[in-house]
């Protein structure tokens, strides 16, 4: 069910009042099995057999921590000698390659089909292979990412494996992360489902507050944004290049707004229950530079791709060259990992060598010497422009529609397509959302304790809930469709 549903709606309160006057009031153990119940009941919504593959991937993780867990603690010459002898070694390999391997043959299966047969018929030869026809399960590249973040960490000894079995069992399926994440860690979630949780209101209303925030993202401009963006796209011929820049920057901004808002009520659902998720975006479009918008957007995933492929790969630690090829390595198999297709793959591409090329900017080319306002003004504007491009091939997963969408933007100037709704509304929505960024992200952690709990502020942030709720009531797009990132 998706969070904008109205069966969620029904489902959130009471799975939030049995959690807390019934469950948890119990034990702890008792309170993480009912999430469990639950998040599979959430997740099963669609389609009940793909609680299989979840409960798979879960206790195929929890089983490989406990064996490496067990030879280390039993057998502590084991990890002795050549890395091939070490049993330690291969369980953590062979769970791996099984948990990638069910990935690649979901995700990728009828993909490197489909390009075989392609490339030797390219060359003359026929060949007929069918395609597997399998149906892509929800959310599956984010808990198979988090369950390798356990099994991995142990056997670098960086966390020790849970003994909880229902605790490690709601840290993989617990619902508001299921989807879409963001991705835990470990050693930062599994804490939380081990130890009793209390109620915390100021927790909660926080929680309440990033839903609110988050649907308002997704439903009055993600939503809105992509009935102009789905126009323009849609039948690319029809309009012209102004049209299409437009489009591109409406779509960069419906992205946003989409993942972040799923993000932030994921987040906020997250607080109802007492467990703190981790953050997943912090104002990736005020980033100066390619480098700092990673640092920015999709946290949970930049930073699992830094510590379990850029890092092991060499990362910085190796010659100016190799770490070029690292890099751009990272961002290819992470343009993958966001689908099965080319254009995934050249998105990817596109920003490894942007990653690149300002590494090698920042070290060879001389520092101008602007003003800082005027220095950082041009980063921001330079980095959203060549995002926005790259989106373009994110959007469009024909490449060569994709390709003549960036030249018409060069080449084609004229009136843009005018949709009255979408430039009202969604500016209007825009406007909303880069005031409370800037007023409210950037100033409320400086606000004392005491500002915080003074009855101005009480008032003020009720009568603005207030107004986000009427704004979103009569401008929100409901039912406009899944957020993005669920087909990942």
């Amino acid at each position: 069910m998706l969070f904008t549903s109205v069966e969620f709606v029904r489902f959130l309160p009471i799975v939030f009042l049995l959690y807390w006057l019934v469950f948890n009031r119990i034990n702890t153990k008792l309170s993480n099995l009912f999430l469990v119940v639950v998040s599979y009941v959430f997740y099963g919504w669609w389609d009940w057999k793909i609680c299989f593959l979840l409960f798979g991937i879960t206790a195929l993780t929890f089983l490989a921590g406990y064996l490496m867990h067990y030879l280390r603690s039993n057998k502590p010459d084991c990890e002795k000698g050549k890395r091939v002898q070490n049993p330690i070694w291969w369980i953590n390999l062979v769970t791996v390659l099984l948990c990638i391997g069910t990935l690649g043959l979901f995700k990728y299966g009828d993909f490197f089909i489909q390009s075989f047969v392609q490339v030797f018929n390219s060359i003359g030869w026929s060949v007929e292979v069918s395609t597997l026809n399998l149906i892509l399960p929800l959310g599956i590249s984010f808990y198979i990412f988090q369950s390798l973040t356990y099994t991995i960490d142990i056997y670098m000894r960086k966390i020790e494996p849970t003994k909880d079995v229902v605790a490690y069992f709601a840290f993989m399926s617990f619902f508001p992360q299921l989807l879409s994440g963001p991705i835990g860690r470990a050693s930062r979630l599994l804490p939380q489902y081990e130890n009793k949780r209390k109620f915390d209101y100021d927790l909660a209303i926080s929680g309440c507050w990033q839903i609110l925030w988050g649907l308002f993202m997704k439903v009055c401009v993600a939503d809105r944004l992509s009935v102009y963006v789905d126009t323009i796209y849609g039948n690319l011929a029809m309009h012209n290049g102004t049209s299409v820049a437009l489009a591109a920057i409406f779509y960069s901004i419906q992205i946003y707004c989409d993942f972040a808002g799923y993000s932030l009520m994921a987040i906020g659902v997250g607080r109802l229950f007492g467990i703190k998720l981790d953050e997943n975006f912090r104002q990736p479009y005020f980033a100066k530079s390619i480098g700092e918008f990673w640092r920015r957007w999709h946290i949970s995933l930049s930073t699992w791709f830094r510590d379990y492929v850029y890092i092991p790969l060499g990362g910085n630690r190796v010659s100016e060259c190799r770490n070029y090829f690292n890099l751009f390595i990272t961002f290819l198999v992470s343009g993958l990992w966001h689908g099965a297709a080319w254009s995934f793959v050249l998105w990817g591409g596109l920003h490894g060598l942007y990653q690149v090329l300002d590494k090698m900017r920042k070290k060879y080319l001389p520092k101008l010497g602007l003003p800082l306002w005027l220095k950082d003004s041009i980063g921001i504007v330079t980095t959203f422009v060549i995002v926005t491009i790259a989106w373009i091939f994110f959007r469009l997963t024909d490449v060569g529609m994709a390709w003549d969408a960036v030249v018409k933007i060069f080449s084609s100037a004229g009136m843009p397509f005018a949709d009255l709704p979408t430039f009202v509304y969604g500016f209007s929505s825009i406007a909303i959302l880069l005031s409370v960024d800037f007023l409210i992200n950037r100033n409320h952690n400086k606000e004392s304790n005491a500002t915080k709990n003074s009855g101005i502020f009480t008032v003020f942030r009720f009568a603005f809930a207030l107004i986000l709720v009427f704004w979103i009531i009569s401008t929100g797009i409901f039912g406009g469709g899944q957020f993005i990132y669920f087909q990942f």
